[in-house]
């Protein structure tokens, strides 16, 4: 497609699937400013450029250039409903235990004055670093609320720490998944490494703003050689959990994040939004963790 955008077009089943990937935002700020041409005989309006701003929100002028000058917005709420739902979840931490050892770091006073062989303490071997992928899907249906959008977003990012804080690596990988009729549309890009530590206001652009997907990703959309007349105007519709676990080959180890509605979001208590969201993925599985109150499990 272009060196800042790769593209892959490729049957399923009975579908055809184009997916496209980037490997950051500057990748695909770098597409976006290359002016890609516009998939006119599908979308003769461009929801992306004309859309009302009571819908998609500023310009994609703007939104483009949010993908390398950042974006703020209500980044502040975001913060706020993460610190207050991060108040109420307390990890269990399971610090490393000293047994007694021929050799070791500290020694065992009594032992060795008693002749034991065993004389000193050494720290138990430390469990390996495990690793989790989460998959972010960004889209979501055309009626979901701000608040329900925000609050997926923190959720989100409050889980990457939590499992962080827990020792556990996180690859965190955004993308968009929906379909029209025969035709599947996949964007994919890379938001945070296992090996780096999550950086919350580089993440909230995109997982936390309507901008992001109603005009960055539906233009991205335009310029897909789609054959499906009717991508236009609904830009396709979601896909669940099961069906995007079978098309990216996801394990059951990995955590998948759907649309709000579907996590169990509202976007009005980020506590009780929090409570159903970690039941959903079943947090258990991964840590131990309980509450000061409301309890989240």
């Amino acid at each position: 497609m272009t060196e800042h955008a790769e593209l892959k077009i490729y049957p399923y089943k009975m579908m055809k699937i184009y997916s496209v990937s980037f490997k950051n935002l500057s990748d695909m700020h770098m597409f976006l400013t290359s002016d890609p041409e516009v998939n006119r005989k599908i979308f003769i309006r461009q929801h992306s450029l004309m859309g009302q701003t009571e819908f998609a929100g500023e310009s994609l002028e703007k939104a483009v250039d949010y993908l390398i000058g950042g974006y703020s917005g209500d980044y502040e709420i975001a913060l706020r409903m993460q610190k207050e739902l991060e108040k109420t979840v307390i990890i269990k931490e399971s610090s490393r235990q000293r047994e007694k050892a021929m050799a070791g770091s500290h020694p065992n006073v009594p032992a060795y004055i008693a002749g034991v062989p065993k004389a000193m303490y050494k720290l138990q071997r430390a469990k390996e670093k495990k690793f989790v992928t989460i998959w972010f899907n960004l889209a979501y249906p055309v009626m979901t609320s701000d608040g329900a959008i925000i609050n997926r977003g923190a959720l989100t990012l409050s889980l990457v720490s939590l499992l962080e804080a827990h020792g556990i690596g996180v690859d965190l990988k955004a993308f968009t998944a929906c379909y029209c009729r025969g035709e599947i549309f996949i964007s994919k890009i890379g938001l945070k490494s296992p090996s780096e530590l999550i950086n919350g206001k580089k993440c909230f652009y995109p997982m936390c703003s309507r901008l992001f997907l109603r005009r960055v990703i539906f233009r991205v959309m335009e310029s897909m050689p789609f054959e499906e007349t009717e991508w236009y105007p609904n830009y396709g519709e979601p896909m669940t959990e099961d069906q995007l676990r079978a098309i990216f080959g996801i394990s059951d180890n990995d955590i998948v994040i759907s649309s709000p509605v579907y996590m169990g979001i509202g976007g009005e208590n980020i506590n009780h939004d929090g409570k159903r969201f970690f039941k959903r993925i079943e947090l258990e599985k991964y840590i131990d963790i309980y509450s000061k109150k409301d309890s989240l499990l």
